[in-house]
């Protein structure tokens, strides 16, 4: 299965993936932020992620890298190649994943904006 086309739901914050073989997928967009490959390791004996106040993230620009995939670029500056496999991987592991991350969270580390920036032209 080969990605044939992104489909951006600003909206909805969400990305979806449709594939050669008919098939198609969605994730949110502070999904793939949180869970984004080269994310820093969680700390020793943590499952999930420390990366936290994302909930209004967005998803900016889809960069296409060839055989090593897509780089995916968020307004919060971070970015990260995605492969065929680890959109997969995600979607497989959404709710194992999700369920983790958000037990994991605290009244300091949690999924509301920290601060709010607004750029002034």
């Amino acid at each position: 299965m080969n990605i044939i086309q992104f489909t951006l739901s600003r909206q909805q914050k969400k990305l979806t993936l449709n594939f050669d073989s008919n098939h198609h997928l969605s994730l949110d967009f502070e999904y793939l932020r949180v869970f984004s490959p080269g994310e820093a390791k969680p700390k020793s004996g943590a499952k999930t992620p420390e990366v936290f106040h994302k909930k209004e993230v967005q998803l900016t620009r889809i960069e296409p890298l060839g055989k090593y995939g897509h780089r995916l670029v968020f307004d919060d500056k971070h970015s990260a190649i995605f492969t065929d496999q680890t959109f997969k991987t995600l979607f497989e592991n959404y709710n194992v994943n999700w369920q983790g991350y958000c037990e994991s969270l605290t009244g300091n580390q949690n999924r509301e904006t920290s601060i709010s920036f607004v750029e002034v032209k």
